[in-house]
């Protein structure tokens, strides 16, 4: 007589494999790229000047590691340090997106001064056009601009040939004279 098998085998609810059970699946294609990511922030960060990097909350460690980073040649030792200072910014996800928020600010302030460059621009081209009616403007939208150092700037712009270095300068000046009475105001 032959014994039938799993006779004595408790028969158990078979549980799903925990990656088909997670709410958020992620492809190891997915994870590499997100760790490629971070390395390559890791290099971006290695090749700021150090008083832009020192805008950023970063320990010890990892600016010994970007250090190492900026002191090798490339090559494979080159490859291995980029890839251990993104190792080292993966295994702090607060760290992380303290350096985002910090990107994201410096980002949003360089748009700022874009803006405002192309304001300043925008207002001395109207005062070479127009003169003591753009001054005017400029005056009520700045009222603590000082109108005497504008007038004079004004006047040397309006004074030289457009193509002369002279000119240039003026133009400069008078740029540099708004920048200054903006910051004031």
């Amino acid at each position: 007589m032959v014994r039938p098998r799993n006779v004595n085998k408790k028969r158990s609810a078979r549980s799903a494999p925990k990656w088909e059970t997670e709410d958020v699946f992620e492809s190891r294609t997915q994870l590499k790229l997100a760790a490629q990511e971070v390395t390559e922030l890791g290099e971006r960060l290695a090749s700021m000047k150090p008083s832009e990097l020192a805008r950023y909350p970063l320990p010890d460690d990892i600016l010994a590691a970007i250090e190492q980073l900026r002191q090798c040649k490339p090559g494979p030792g080159y490859k291995r340090q980029k890839q251990y200072l993104g190792k080292l910014l993966r295994g702090d996800d607060e760290l992380l997106a303290a350096i985002r928020a910090t990107d994201e600010a410096l980002v949003l302030e360089g748009k700022r001064a874009e803006v405002r460059v192309r304001e300043l621009e925008q207002w001395r081209a109207r005062l070479l056009d127009e003169g003591d009616a753009a001054l005017a403007d400029f005056m009520a939208a700045y009222p603590r601009a000082d109108r005497a150092r504008l007038r004079q700037r004004l006047r040397m712009a309006q004074k030289h040939a457009p193509e002369s270095d002279a000119a240039k300068k003026a133009y400069r000046d008078l740029f540099q004279a708004l920048k200054d009475e903006t910051e004031l105001a």
